[in-house]
């Protein structure tokens, strides 16, 4: 991978209407995006910090996000989403995201396996590349829209501390600039976001709802699902609802295969693993 690090100058480039600022260090972009908000909520729609030095950041569920300085990029975008469409909708700004990274990285290399784990993470053949984190920062234009926090992670080389699931972009040849990753994913988040916006947050006729479907890996997996209050079922994922919740028929109980009328339900918030049944492992 080309190695080349951004000038930290804190001077913007822009990107599809995207502002990308660099910073030399912070101790978590989503956290000083919500600090900015706090402090005069005047920050342009898809405004974006990034950096390759992040001290303090975290993932779903305030999960530590273990970082060495340029071995990854940090980077935060922030959006305005109308209220009247959140309420059905407001999951689908963060699967955006994952769409749009998985668009970035294919672009830059047509041949990688890269696929979207619902909810929050892009892996390259099947090992974790990316976390993603949305976050609700408050409301504007007198509760008219949300104000919302995009933080995406991207392993950039791989350290001796990462986790065995986990990869880079080094590993497969993936040749960008960070600077250049930051500039075209987010360009390709605030084409989704507009896009969605202007159909209403309808994420199926925005085209949204179809590349999620075409590129989740999770689709078809035999899936654990731990939930937000600590129960565990298992099942396999069928596709996404129209609010993006992940749609699962259930196993039996302590079974990996399905009965013919297996009850469905659906998963808003919660961890999901993917069970790899054959070969007694799961990722």
């Amino acid at each position: 991978m080309t190695a080349s690090q951004p000038d930290a100058s804190g001077t913007p480039n822009t990107a599809n209407g995207a502002a990308v600022e660099w910073l030399a260090q912070v101790d978590s972009t989503n956290d000083e995006l919500r600090r900015r908000f706090v402090a005069e909520q005047s920050i342009a729609p898809f405004a974006t910090i990034a950096t390759t030095s992040q001290t303090a950041g975290r993932g779903r569920l305030d999960r530590e996000w273990v970082d060495t300085p340029g071995a990854s990029l940090a980077m935060s975008t922030f959006v305005r989403f109308p209220a009247d469409a959140a309420r059905e909708s407001i999951g689908w700004v963060a699967l955006a995201a994952g769409a749009a990274l998985r668009a970035t990285l294919v672009a830059v290399a047509p041949n990688l396996d890269c696929g979207i784990k619902w909810p929050n993470d892009v892996l390259i053949a099947e090992q974790k590349v990316a976390g993603i984190l949305g976050e609700v920062l408050g409301v504007v234009d007198g509760g008219a829209e949300f104000a919302c926090v995009i933080g995406t992670g991207v392993n950039l080389a791989r350290t001796g501390g990462a986790l065995p699931q986990a990869t880079s972009l080094a590993e497969h040849g993936v040749e960008i600039a960070a600077t250049e990753l930051a500039e075209r994913y987010a360009g390709e988040l605030a084409d989704r976001i507009r896009n969605l916006i202007a159909n209403g947050g309808d994420a199926a006729a925005s085209g949204l709802h179809e590349e999620l479907t075409a590129h989740c890996v999770t689709l078809g997996c035999p899936v654990e699902v731990t939930l937000a209050d600590g129960d565990i079922k298992r099942g396999t994922a069928l596709g996404l609802e129209r609010d993006g919740r992940l749609r699962v028929r259930a196993f039996a109980a302590d079974s990996t295969t399905e009965p013919a009328a297996a009850p469905e339900f659906s998963v808003h918030v919660g961890d999901i693993t993917h069970l790899r049944v054959r070969e007694g492992q799961a990722s």
